[in-house]
């Protein structure tokens, strides 16, 4: 196979290095897909790698979730027209610009409210929400109640 006990991989025949190389990938390429498709991969992680541009848009969206992002402004960090980078950012992501970022807002929201030391309003504007109840409404409507009801039945035990 790879390497045998008395021939390093280093010093085996000229195509059995490539056969390995591949091998290695294929068996990591399955344990991160499984992984992934496991539930622990976070949404969308995999997205940058399979293409550069939108991948440094989302980069510079998760590194800044408080702004108040434009197409324009991505597009930009992706190298790409807004027309352009819009109808890619669909392509690959799954959703527009705009509703991806409120997503990943919201699920930053989900990390958040359960630390008691920030008030709703703290967490609004670490969100880059203008105010409370902006940040309610949108919260409301992803999950279906409002961050402190929802912050309260997490309080609760399960009955």
């Amino acid at each position: 196979m790879c390497a045998t006990r008395s021939k390093p991989i280093a010093s085996l025949r000229g195509g059995d290095a490539i056969i390995c190389g591949r091998i290695v990938t294929t068996i990591a390429s399955v344990a991160v897909r499984r992984w992934a498709e496991s539930g622990c991969a976070p949404a969308h992680w995999l997205t940058g790698s399979v293409d550069a541009h939108i991948g440094r848009a989302l980069t510079a969206v998760h590194t800044q979730l408080d702004r108040a992002w434009t197409v324009e402004e991505l597009a930009r960090i992706a190298a790409m027209s807004r027309s352009a980078f819009a109808a890619r950012f669909r392509d690959v992501v799954g959703s527009s610009p705009a509703g991806y970022l409120a997503s990943a807002r919201m699920d930053a929201a989900l990390d958040l409210l359960p630390r008691r030391e920030l008030t709703v309003t703290e967490v609004a504007r670490r969100l880059g929400y203008e105010s409370e109840a902006g940040f309610s409404r949108a919260f409301r409507r992803h999950v279906g109640a409002s961050p402190a009801e929802w912050r309260e039945s997490r309080r609760r035990p399960a009955a």
